[in-house]
């Protein structure tokens, strides 16, 4: 099997008008998209960020009985503590391959929110990676922790600064995330569209270190035109560290594919 874009959009999430059928347009291979699940969303005016679980599931099925390549169902879980009861009540019942785990929030502001831009980069690293790691202990099941560091890619930091501040949050990040068996994804918007290759050069090492095996792609697609952006650059980033095989997932089970 080859790899897949495991982190799609659709407009089946609040902030995307992308069709499934334009994603079908430039993939011949399994195509999963991972619609914004996130309760009082300040990106959304406080409200509930949700996909109507029976219209995305009924579109799901409709295409998957009218062409050959196999469609997937995906959620991407934005966590905040307070809206766990709310997260699993939504998610009982319903039925996903993959389960990316997000922090987009704190309850008051979104991480790419100008106010970000106020705080001391050692507080905002503390109140994001705590966060973070609470997500990862707490959200069960999932399968992939998603751009490792959304909550301060508002900063202009350098690599040395980052890891001073990042690093006493991170190890207890990873080692848990490594327990939990979720896969480390290579966000290509961190990694492309922002320019931050260098913190992945220092954070996939980290991970590795920490006994990390498990990785994934994502383009954090909301459009078709990014579908499997940077995949090339990624992917030979993780061969230069000796990395040749990637997770997927298939009802919640992971399937390694070499690439």
């Amino acid at each position: 099997m080859t790899y897949y874009d495991q982190h799609l959009h659709t407009y089946h999430s609040f902030d995307s008008s992308e069709t499934f059928e334009n994603y079908l347009a430039r993939s011949l291979k399994v195509l999963v998209t991972t619609e914004h699940l996130d309760f009082k969303n300040p990106w959304d005016n406080f409200e509930d960020s949700m996909p109507n679980y029976a219209d995305y599931a009924a579109e799901v099925d409709r295409l998957n009985a009218q062409q050959d390549i196999p469609i997937l169902k995906g959620i991407e879980i934005g966590f905040v503590p307070e809206h766990w009861p709310l997260i699993q009540n939504y998610l009982a019942g319903h039925d996903y391959d993959v389960q990316l785990l997000s922090v987009h929030q704190n309850g008051e502001y979104d991480f790419m929110d100008d106010i970000v831009l106020t705080l001391e980069p050692e507080t905002l690293i503390k109140d994001y990676y705590t966060r973070l790691l609470e997500a990862i202990k707490t959200v069960d099941p999932a399968n992939i922790m998603t751009h490792f560091y959304y909550g301060v890619r508002r900063l202009t930091l350098d690599v040395e600064t980052f890891k001073h501040y990042a690093e006493p949050y991170l190890i207890p990040v990873f080692k848990a995330a490594i327990n939990k068996e979720l896969a480390f994804e290579l966000n290509a918007k961190s990694f492309v569209s922002y320019h931050n290759q260098a913190l992945y050069e220092y954070a996939v090492p980290l991970y590795l270190s920490l006994g990390g095996k498990l990785f994934s792609l994502g383009s954090d697609a909301h459009r078709a035109e990014d579908y499997e952006l940077g995949y090339d650059q990624m992917k030979h980033f993780l061969k230069g560290f000796g990395i040749n095989e990637l997770a997927t997932y298939q009802q919640g089970k992971l399937r390694l594919v070499r690439f």
